[in-house]
């Protein structure tokens, strides 16, 4: 995958992999997809692209999904679903122990 040019942001490289198959539903088939996309996107965007480091892409590349899910699964209560807040509060420190920037994690939300 290239993730050079419009591709180079986060969510747009995640939806750009993702848009190519469907996620099994074994976990460890999705970790193993994930960790190459964190592998590959970490080699394209470089240190402090945002990321410190591919665990810190594969880490949200994980609560995206779930937040996706979250967010659009129609069983779900609105009442249960995920605020920004709870959103940016899962992702404290998983930037090799540094948050990734609130701005960044927000727009990610919206």
């Amino acid at each position: 995958f290239d993730f050079s040019g419009p591709h180079s942001e986060f969510d747009k490289a995640l939806r750009l992999f993702l848009g190519h198959f469907r996620l099994p539903g074994e976990a460890q088939c999705i970790d193993r997809l994930m960790e190459a996309f964190a592998v590959r996107l970490f080699s394209f965007l470089g240190v402090g692209k945002p990321f410190e480091s591919s665990d810190a892409a594969f880490i949200l590349s994980f609560s995206t999904i779930m937040l996706n899910t979250d967010l659009h699964n129609p069983q779900i209560p609105v009442s249960k679903k995920m605020t920004k807040e709870q959103f940016v509060r899962n992702n404290r420190g998983i930037n090799d122990g540094k948050d990734l920037p609130l701005e960044y994690l927000e727009g990610l939300y919206d």
